[in-house]
C-alpha cells in the first residue's frame, strides 16, 4: 500500500520515495507532545461517544460504512485501489460534509492546500463530496492556567496563514484550485517502487529547510579540510567541483557571493590552513571580555501542548544548566550545575541566580536564539524574577561570534562552527567519547531520567551532568585558543 504523504515524497524526489520504502529511518522528536490532538478536537468539537474512531491498519471498508451510516469519523482510514489516506474528522450536518484537518502547530501554511487537495481527490473517487474545510489548530496566543482550556487552546480557522504568520486565502478555495487526478500519481509511484535503483541526483531539496534524512545514503561526501564544497552561503560551490575546481583557493571569485565568511575560508586554505583577524578579535576582547569569566550552558525540552501554568503552545522547560566560572586568566576552573524534573522552572531560576557570578562576562555560544531567548521567556512567565534575569542575559556574549563572521577560520572546520566542531580541533577532546554526544540524545534521556529510578536514574543523572558541562568546558577551551591567536 502506498500513503498520500508519499506522493509529497515523490514530488521532492524520486529518489527519496524510493529510499523511504526500503529504509526505516528512527527519529526522536525535537518536541514533546505530550496530549492526543484527536481527543482534543473530539472536545472541542463535542463528538458524541459512539463516533467512529479508526485505528491503524484498519480495513477501509469500515470508515466507508460508517460514513454512509452518517456517524462522525475520526482518523478514519480510506482507501483507493492500492492508495491510503487518513482523515481527521470528517462530519455530515445539515446535509454537508465537513472536513477538518488537525494541525499540532500554530500557524498551518498555504503550502499545506496541495496535501488536502489529493486527500479529497481520493475521497472523490470514494464518491464523497466535501462542502466545507476548516483546520484545527493551536492557538499561539494561548497562556494555561490551572487547567487546559481546550476551546481557548485549539482554534478552528477557515484559511491559511501566509509566511508572516498572518491569515491568509481561504482553504476550501485555495484547495479547489489545487485539485488534480491523482491516479497517474499513483501509477508512476508503482513504476519507480519496481524499480531496483534511482541514482541520486543533488537538487536544492537536498538541503532546503532540514536536510533530508537520506542525504548521507545518496551522497558519500567526506567534509575534507579546504574542499570547495565547505564554501558556505555559496549557490554554486557544487558547480564548481563538478568543473574541477576542488579547493577553496581555487575558488572562481566570480562566482562566489562575496561574504566575510568566504572571505576567511579562501584566505584560509591559501596561506596554510588557519586565517585569523587579530585586530578584530582584540576589539571583541576589549569590548567584551572582563573578568570572572563565566561559561554558561542550559539544556531544554520544548512542548507544543502547554504543560503548565503560565505556558503557551511551543514554550519551552529549561531543565539543566551548567556553569565553570574562572576567577581569573589561567586560575582554576569551578564547576556547578543543575538538573530538575517536572515543572522546575522556578528551582532552575533560583540554581541560576545564586551560582552565576554578579559581575563579569558570561560567555554563552549562540545565545541569541539559546539561552538568552530562555531568560527572556522565564523572566516573562516568573515577572518577580525579570530584573535579576535580565542582570544576567545583559552581561552574555556570544562565543560563535569570532567564527560566524569570518574573524577565525581554520580548514579543519570544514565549513562549521558549533562547539563540537571546534573542541577537536582546539584539544584532545571529543563530544563522541561522552555517552551523550547531542542535544536531542540529552532531551530524550531527560525524558527518561523523570521515569527512573535508583542506580538508573543516578546513571542518567550523570551522564546529562558530563554532557552539559562538557558544553560549557568546550567554552572555556575555546575562548582561550582564541586567546591564544591574540597574544601571539
Amino acid at each position: 500500500m502506498y500513503h498520500i504523504t508519499d506522493i509529497k515524497k515523490m514530488e521532492r524526489c524520486e529518489r527519496l520515495f524510493w529510499l523511504s520504502r526500503r529504509v526505516q529511518k528512527s527519529f526522536t522528536p525535537y518536541v514533546q507532545y505530550t496530549e492526543s490532538m484527536i481527543s482534543l478536537m473530539k472536545e472541542r468539537l463535542l463528538l458524541p461517544n459512539d463516533c467512529f474512531e479508526g485505528q491503524a491498519n484498519d480495513d477501509p471498508a469500515l470508515a466507508l460504512q460508517a460514513f454512509a451510516e452518517k456517524k462522525p469519523l475520526v482518523n478514519a482510514r480510506f482507501a483507493y485501489e492500492d492508495l491510503r489516506i487518513k482523515v481527521p474528522v470528517l462530519i455530515q450536518e445539515e446535509g454537508k460534509t465537513i472536513l477538518y484537518m488537525s494541525y499540532r502547530s500554530c500557524y498551518p501554511k498555504e503550502q499545506e492546500a496541495q496535501y488536502i487537495a489529493d486527500i479529497i481527490a481520493v475521497l472523490q473517487l470514494l464518491d464523497i463530496r466535501i462542502d466545507e474545510i476548516y483546520a484545527i489548530h493551536l492557538n499561539a496566543e494561548y497562556i494555561r492556567g490551572k487547567t487546559l482550556d481546550v476551546h481557548a487552546l485549539l482554534t478552528i480557522s477557515d484559511h491559511f496563514y501566509n509566511s508572516h504568520n498572518r491569515p491568509g486565502k481561504n482553504i476550501f478555495q485555495l484547495v479547489q484550485m489545487k485539485l488534480r487526478d491523482i491516479r497517474p500519481l499513483l501509477e508512476n509511484m508503482r513504476i519507480l517502487d519496481a524499480l531496483d535503483e534511482i541514482k541520486p541526483k543533488r537538487t536544492s531539496f537536498c538541503t532546503r529547510g532540514n536536510k533530508c534524512s537520506f542525504y548521507k545514503e545518496c551522497f558519500q561526501e567526506e567534509s575534507q579540510p579546504g574542499a570547495i564544497t565547505n564554501l558556505v552561503q555559496s549557490q554554486h560551490k557544487y558547480a564548481m567541483k563538478e568543473e574541477g575546481i576542488q579547493r577553496l583557493k581555487d575558488a572562481d571569485l566570480d562566482r562566489i557571493e562575496g561574504t566575510r565568511h568566504q572571505y576567511a575560508q579562501i584566505m584560509a586554505d591559501t596561506y596554510g590552513g588557519l586565517y585569523v583577524d587579530v585586530a578584530a578579535l582584540k576589539t571583541w576582547r576589549k569590548d567584551h571580555i572582563s573578568y570572572p569569566l563565566s561559561y554558561l550552558d542550559f539544556e531544554w525540552e520544548t512542548y507544543a501542548f502547554p504543560p503548565y501554568e503560565g505556558m503557551k503552545p511551543f514554550d519551552v522547560l529549561t531543565f539543566q544548566f551548567s556553569l565553570h566560572v574562572e576567577e581569573e586568566k589561567g586560575k582554576t576552573l569551578q564547576h556547578t550545575g543543575f538538573i530538575g524534573e517536572k515543572d522546575c522552572r522556578l528551582a532552575f531560576i533560583e540554581a541560576l541566580l545564586a551560582s552565576v557570578p554578579k559581575t563579569g562576562t558570561i560567555l554563552v555560544y549562540n545565545m541569541e536564539g539559546a539561552e538568552k531567548l530562555r531568560l527572556v521567556q522565564l523572566a516573562q512567565q516568573f515577572p518577580q524574577y525579570e530584573k535579576a534575569l535580565m542582570q544576567i542575559w545583559e552581561r552574555m556574549v556570544d562565543l560563535s561570534l569570532p567564527f560566524s563572521t569570518g574573524n577565525v577560520y581554520d580548514v579543519r572546520m570544514a565549513g562549521l562552527f558549533s562547539l563540537k566542531t571546534l573542541v577537536p580541533i582546539f584539544s584532545s577532546y571529543h563530544y563522541e567519547d561522552l555517552a551523550i554526544s547531542y542535544g536531542l540524545d540529552a532531551v530524550a534521556k531527560w525524558r527518561e531520567y523523570q521515569e527512573s529510578e535508583g542506580t538508573k536514574k543516578q546513571q542518567i543523572y550523570e551522564e546529562l551532568t558530563q554532557y552539559c558541562a562538557m558544553d560549557t568546558y568546550a567554552e572555556y577551551i575555546v575562548y582561550h585558543a582564541l586567546e591564544g591567536f591574540m597574544d601571539v
